[in-house]
């Protein structure tokens, strides 16, 4: 799944909590947190397999529940002493969204191999074969409709969201 793609499901998906439970509108740092949450795992795999070689591959360290746990405990207890409690859980949904958001998709089509990701060490990191970087990657996209969808829907939640911020703050 692409960047923004996992912003958008965990945004989406974000939406639908506040929703549920009659949550009022989040500050917009709370936003952010949940952003940075979506990208986390990209974020410190993709380097650290690509570029300085020490993981496996880019779905790896991050992206096991091992160490989301561990940042789920390690944040927590911060957020809690610096009454920001609402800003960690944001960053923890949108970090727990990418992970489902990648191991789903594997699921879906039955190839079970590539959904072990999630429970790294504990299985063998997953042959992906040659890894592309990210440019060479961008310079693959093809730009299908799909992509045009995914970033107009990108682009009217980062509008709803600067929309209901600021009447927040009005």
């Amino acid at each position: 799944m692409w960047p923004w793609g996992h912003l958008l499901f965990g945004a989406l998906a974000y939406y639908g909590y506040r929703r549920m439970r009659q949550l009022g509108i989040s500050r917009v740092g709370v936003g952010l947190s949940l952003t940075l949450g979506t990208q986390f795992p990209d974020l410190v795999d993709k380097p650290l397999a690509w570029y300085v070689g020490v993981l496996p591959n880019g779905r790896s360290l991050a992206h096991s529940v091992f160490t989301f746990f561990l940042v789920a405990i390690v944040l927590t207890r911060v957020g809690l002493r610096v009454d920001r409690d609402e800003a960690v859980f944001a960053f923890l949904f949108g970090y727990f969204t990418h992970i489902v958001g990648d191991v789903v998709p594997p699921l879906l089509d039955g190839d079970l191999y590539y959904a072990t990701f999630f429970l790294w060490p504990a299985l063998p990191a997953v042959d992906y074969g040659t890894e592309l970087t990210l440019l060479p990657r961008l310079q693959a996209l093809d730009p299908s409709p799909a992509l045009f969808v995914q970033l107009g829907l990108l682009t009217l939640v980062a509008i709803g969201w600067y929309l209901r911020a600021r009447t927040a703050h009005s």
